[in-house]
């Protein structure tokens, strides 16, 4: 789902409830001794409530932030913040937002935001055309093309009356942050295998006479290249091969053993990478209102193949009325449309979002076991057996696995840099440094001539997480929160949280500088975060103003397709048969449709 075209959501009614909830203060100050300080602020001090969340790390780095703000801004403008990092339980701080005694400032999850926004929890920053209201000085600065993340700052945006999400949609909030899913890796493990690691984009990678591909054979020596896409291919190849070899080896005077080469929970850059997707919208056209009418299909069983145009069609082509590039993948409405289909000798065909789907699911399935047989009707996917299941994972993080070395690579989120550079040292004796780790970009979709030159591709894909910052609705203090909220994701809030390494600046330029890149600290390729904030999207929990339309099929995929010795394990196909019909019916409730169940027309 693209941000770029209008998306019809869910006006589906949501239950807001009431309570009154204690709130508890922890926020920094300075001592009553520095003119006007302590609890309060002092005489004449406007206080504003900002609830957070977060591990230890961020708790600390935001009490530093804002008793910077306490001392500085707050006293210039005689306000007084107080921060109370334990408000994790989102359910609890909804109950907050709906009563008459809410925090000023709040974290909003990416994947809470639209049904907050919905229920009326959430101050709107600008105008239902995107321009900034005149009481919140400054947010022009943040709108500027360049300035944050298109995919940060969009990912807040929702047009109450229509539901639609685009660049000049309704802006609710400021992300606090963005934290892109990478690929990381143990370089010990490469060492150990013998395999010899580079660094080089793919331009330098050809001119030192390379192949485009991040992990490979030449001349008798395997290598991996940190700064090329693997394929689909290679990192299960690459994941298996750990495995074998990594089994009670002896690395730096420690016994160690790869349980799983390969480690991921998401199926985000399989799907969007080929174009597919778990849902698309179907629009109906327009009734005698002139109401648009549409729905959301679950596609993520389409059996349709997807396009790419070839990276030689420099004019581009035009499809349903749509234009698109060389290296665009043509969308699921355009690609479905009736009519001429000559379109088609232009673009490279890619995989349906089934045959993607069928992949994601071969890394939990037992090596050699039928997975099932793709849209061809005669290739037949089958395990790899690299990945765990999100039941059998358990308790013990991704993260943690691979500190100890049982994983040997894992897909995760820039927020699990701080505590690797905190104790891998002190857990695993064995990974002697912070040159032990690195990250790399996420797999992507590739087909290799004989020589290993690619002929056909996909896109770099993937989800990224995101905090945004907003002010309550029914906060009596909001010029005062606005400016705690434009101090977190301004220049100073963005450099102290870059610091921590936690995530990635929403400023752009502080992304791009040594203050966010750190070369001198783990992991060295950094720059792999910055260049997958650029087309990293929202995950499906965000798409609607809820997930129930998710929950029931996700269920069953991850504790009983992905775990094969489930006693209620099923194959994608029973996963389709069981859970298609009941998702479909329950995406007809979230818009205004011909079909039995949607919502009434608005305007009847």
């Amino acid at each position: 789902m693209k941000l770029k075209k209008a998306v019809v959501l869910s006006v589906a009614s949501l239950m807001t409830a009431s309570a009154a909830v204690g709130l508890a203060g922890c926020g920094g100050g300075f001592g009553n001794d520095d003119g006007g300080g302590g609890k309060g602020g002092g005489k004449g001090f406007t206080t504003v409530t900002f609830w957070g969340a977060g591990e230890a790390d961020e708790a600390e780095v935001f009490a530093d932030l804002v008793d910077e703000f306490n001392r500085t801004i707050g006293q210039q403008k005689k306000i007084y913040v107080d921060y109370s990092p334990e408000h994790g339980d989102y359910d609890t701080n909804a109950m907050q937002l709906s009563g008459n005694n809410p925090p000023d400032v709040v974290y909003v999850p990416d994947r809470q935001f639209k049904k907050w926004t919905a229920a009326g929890y959430l101050e709107n920053l600008t105008d239902a055309n995107g321009n900034p209201k005149p009481e919140y000085e400054g947010l022009d600065e943040f709108l500027e093309p360049g300035a944050i993340w298109e995919q940060g700052l969009n990912r807040y945006r929702f047009d109450l009356a229509t539901r639609t999400v685009t660049e000049t949609s309704t802006l609710w909030a400021l992300p606090k942050d963005i934290g892109p899913s990478v690929l990381y890796y143990n370089r010990e493990y490469l060492k150990e295998m013998n395999i010899t690691h580079l660094s080089l984009t793919a331009a330098e990678a050809k001119a030192a006479g390379y192949p485009e591909k991040g992990y490979f054979e030449k001349d008798g020596q395997w290598y991996f290249n940190n700064k090329v896409p693997m394929s689909w291919n290679e990192v299960t190849a690459l994941g298996m091969r750990m495995q074998k070899e990594i089994t009670n080896v002896n690395i730096n005077g420690a016994t160690v053993n790869c349980e799983n080469g390969y480690f991921t929970e998401w199926w985000f850059n399989y799907g969007w990478g080929i174009g597919g997707d778990c849902v698309e919208y179907v629009p109906e056209g327009e009734d005698a209102n002139g109401d648009p009418m549409g729905y959301y299909k679950f596609t993520l069983n389409d059996d349709t193949p997807n396009w790419i145009v070839k990276d030689d069609i420099a004019a581009g082509i035009d499809v349903n009325g749509t234009h698109y590039n060389a290296g665009e993948i043509v969308s699921y409405t355009d690609k479905t449309a009736s009519g001429d289909k000559s379109w088609q000798s232009s673009c490279n065909r890619l995989p349906a979002m089934y045959d993607a789907f069928l992949e994601f699911v071969s890394l939990t399935t037992p090596e050699g076991e039928e997975v099932g047989t793709m849209t061809d009707g005669v290739t037949v996917v089958e395990g790899v057996n690299t990945s765990m299941g999100q039941t059998s994972i358990g308790d013990q993080s991704a993260r943690d696995r691979f500190s100890t070395g049982s994983i040997g690579m894992f897909v995760g989120l820039r927020a699990e840099v701080t505590n690797l550079r905190k104790h891998i040292g002190e857990r695993n004796s064995w990974m002697k440094d912070q040159d032990s780790w690195d990250v790399a970009p996420l797999p992507m979709y590739k087909e290799y001539d004989a020589e290993g030159n690619v002929t056909v591709h996909g896109v770099q894909a993937g989800h990224s997480g995101s905090m945004g910052l907003a002010i309550a609705r029914r906060s009596k203090k909001k010029a005062a929160a606005w400016e705690i909220v434009k101090y977190i994701a301004g220049p100073e809030g963005q450099s102290g949280q870059a610091k921590a390494g936690f995530c990635i600046p929403n400023q752009i330029d502080i992304a791009n500088s040594e203050v966010f890149l750190q070369p001198d600290k783990a992991p060295k390729n950094s720059q792999v975060f910055v260049d997958a904030a650029q087309y990293e999207t929202p995950a499906d929990w965000w798409y609607l103003t809820d997930w129930n339309w998710i929950d029931d099929w996700a269920n069953c995929l991850n504790n009983e397709v992905r775990e094969p010795k489930s006693q209620n394990h099923k194959t994608v196909r029973q996963l389709f048969d069981t859970w298609g019909q009941p998702t479909q019916e329950k995406l007809y409730k979230y818009t205004y449709s011909t079909h039995p169940g949607a919502l009434p027309d608005p305007n009847p």
